[in-house]
């Protein structure tokens, strides 16, 4: 999977190389946005709960919408689920574990005055945000309402990245990020991110 990603990513990359006449570049970064991407999750196992420990890699979808204040920074919102967990009891997978959350971040964009050296439609960042959501254990195989574990959970998320422009609307991104957590059952989620994003 890990060697999936890492194609893609080449594979844009390499694709956007003949657009960059036609990309945004740092001078006119200045507007709204919009995201959306497909992440793939490790989770960081803390205590297991009455179900038992998380284990697994969990997958999704999220949708994010910012505002690029200028070359150096921008923000945005984020909403994110992750399913597919496993929930391990005694060697054996009992239940499902997913996240829904919504987080904000901020996002710097360092190499602005090296432009002149590298493409300025390659647009590396950094970011850091904060977030909240519900982390779900459900018991697989039991048909009655309610089986199964929740929390609300605190998040801080820690991430670099990389936009690339194919045009002055249109791009692709890859992200690597880091979700710390105040849960009882997950304390983590390192995560790889590959999304399309629309700058209107």
């Amino acid at each position: 999977m890990k060697n999936l990603i890492f194609l893609t990513g080449v594979l844009l990359l390499l694709g956007a190389i003949s657009f960059p006449a036609q990309a945004q570049t740092y001078r006119d970064a200045q507007g709204f946005y919009g995201q959306f991407s497909v992440p793939i999750g490790w989770n960081n196992m803390a205590g297991p709960s009455e179900f038992g420990t998380t284990d697994g890699t969990m997958a999704g979808f999220s949708f994010n919408a910012g505002y690029r204040f200028n070359g150096w920074v921008g923000a945005d919102v984020e909403v994110m689920w992750l399913g597919g967990g496993d929930v391990v009891k005694n060697g054996a997978a009992n239940a499902d574990a997913s996240l829904l959350s919504v987080g904000a971040a901020i996002k710097f964009y360092p190499f602005v005055l090296t432009s002149r050296y590298v493409p300025g439609w390659i647009q590396p960042y950094v970011a850091f945000g904060l977030g909240s959501g519900i982390f779900e254990q459900t018991l697989r195989g039991s048909p009655a309402f309610g089986s199964s574990l929740s929390e609300t959970v605190f998040l801080f998320r820690i991430g670099v990245g990389m936009e690339v422009m194919i045009s002055k609307h249109w791009g692709t991104f890859i992200e690597s990020n880091y979700y710390a957590s105040n849960s009882n059952s997950i304390s983590g989620i390192g995560m790889i991110r590959l999304g399309a994003m629309c700058h209107f």
